[in-house]
């Protein structure tokens, strides 16, 4: 069901990557939406982003097909305009006083982000350390938050998809898993024997018949997102292979049946050339990382139900995260369960 004016209110608190920076030029104005709520994104003359609800107070005109004059967004209809705090002027009553709800924004690793005015923390943007930031990936998913967030918190359909990284289908049932939890995260971790990428991925990573495969990552709900860690090692104790990476995945509810995926990547290979081919191999991997996502999408899109209840269904062991995630989400970014 939709998220009602309460919940909304809740979830943006917390900041989300709406859009990337290059995507709103100066004196241009784009369409985001977060729970359903339209929202118009404009970038004044000065350089400065600023957004406001997509819905002019005086007839409801959609605000983001309008144009930027100065530092104002000018409605297409009868010309009534806008500042970055939602104040709104009419050329025909000057005297009437109007307003618009407005948001905060922020640039960060060339993105936009954006909260409700009633949020307090500061934006912390996405790092790793020792790793050269590769890059973010833009990914519409059409499937209900909760659900989107079930496929990236267990690596058990690795055995079925994602052919550069996962378990070996043939000895998936020895692979491990171990879930740590606190009341505002969770945090797994998994390995087993990896199934053989691409000769592309093999060459990169110096991956070998007969590795394994290595997973954990960490899920918060302030807002919802997941940080992941992968790379492959030859046996317990060794040094991994050459390639390590790590990913920042924000889900970013569009509506309560669609989910964007913006994930920031972060690459380490230790080899000596990487330095100077690095703009070559971060496109390479931000093409890889956006085709695994494009293989999730294509699954939840065909779920035979997208129901977010878990009742009726047959959980393995992988799945222990599914009712965590329901838990955090309802009291922490939805607020609609007591502290």
């Amino acid at each position: 069901m939709p998220y009602d004016a309460l919940t909304l209110t809740n979830m943006l608190r917390y900041w989300h990557p709406v859009l990337r920076s290059t995507a709103v030029s100066r004196n241009r104005v784009a369409q985001v939406r977060i729970g359903g709520s339209p929202i118009a994104v404009f970038r004044s003359s000065d350089g400065r982003v600023s957004a406001v609800a997509d819905q002019c107070a005086h007839r409801r005109m959609t605000l983001s097909r309008g144009r930027v004059d100065g530092e104002r967004l000018i409605c297409p209809y009868h010309g009534w305009s806008y500042g970055a705090d939602g104040a709104g002027h009419s050329p025909g009553t000057p005297r009437l006083q109007a307003c618009v709800e407005s948001y905060d924004c922020e640039e960060a690793l060339g993105w936009i982000w954006l909260r409700g005015r009633h949020g307090d923390a500061a934006l912390t943007a996405p790092a790793a350390d020792n790793m050269r930031f590769a890059g973010a990936v833009f990914s519409p998913v059409a499937a209900p938050l909760e659900i989107v967030m079930d496929n990236f918190s267990e690596v058990e359909h690795t055995v079925s998809l994602h052919p550069d990284f996962g378990f070996d289908p043939e000895h998936a049932d020895q692979a491990s898993m171990v879930l740590d939890a606190t009341p505002e995260s969770f945090a797994v971790r998994c390995d087993g024997p990896a199934k053989m990428p691409p000769i592309d991925t093999r060459i990169a990573g110096g991956i070998r018949r007969g590795d394994r495969f290595h997973a954990e990552f960490t899920f918060r709900f302030d807002p919802p997102r997941s940080a992941v860690r992968h790379f492959w090692y030859a046996a317990e104790g060794e040094r991994p292979r050459r390639i390590e990476y790590r990913l920042v995945h924000y889900f970013v509810p569009a509506d309560d049946a669609n989910t964007i995926v913006v994930t920031f990547a972060f690459l380490d290979i230790r080899r000596a050339l990487f330095p100077v081919l690095a703009p070559a191999v971060n496109w390479l991997f931000r093409r890889k990382l956006h085709g695994a996502v494009e293989e999730d999408a294509a699954i939840l899109e065909h779920l035979a139900d997208q129901s977010t209840t878990l009742d009726g269904m047959k959980l393995g062991r992988f799945d222990r995260t599914l009712g965590l995630t329901r838990e955090r989400l309802d009291r922490i970014y939805y607020g609609t369960t007591a502290d």
